[in-house]
C-alpha cells in the first residue's frame, strides 16, 4: 500500500534540502557502482524523513557537506553502508 501523498508544500529550505539529499545520495551511489536505488520521503511528526537505499558497494564517504546542509536546518543525517537517512524539521 502506498502512503499518503502530502498535499501541502513544505518550507522552501526543507524541500531544497530534501532534493539535495536525493541528488547527492544518487550521485554517490553511482560512483559506488549501484544499479538501483529506492527513495522514500515521509512526514513523521514534525520532520520530513528522506531515505535513499542503493545496491552499490559500501559507502566510504561520511557525506560531510550533506550532513552540514541538513544540520544547518536542525536536522540529522544517518550515513550507513548503502543507506542515507535524513530527518529534516518541517516547522
Amino acid at each position: 500500500e502506498l502512503g499518503h501523498v502530502m498535499q501541502d508544500r513544505l518550507p522552501s529550505p526543507v524541500e531544497t534540502a530534501a532534493y539535495v539529499v536525493v541528488v547527492d545520495a544518487l550521485g554517490d551511489a553511482t560512483t559506488r557502482g549501484a544499479t538501483a536505488a529506492a527513495i522514500t520521503a515521509v512526514r513523521d511528526n514534525h520532520h520530513l524523513v528522506v531515505t535513499v537505499q542503493d545496491d552499490g558497494s559500501e559507502r566510504t564517504s561520511a557525506m560531510v557537506q550533506l550532513d552540514d546542509r541538513v544540520g544547518a536546518l536542525g536536522g540529522t543525517l544517518e550515513v550507513q553502508a548503502t543507506t542515507l537517512r535524513a530527518a529534516i524539521p518541517c516547522e
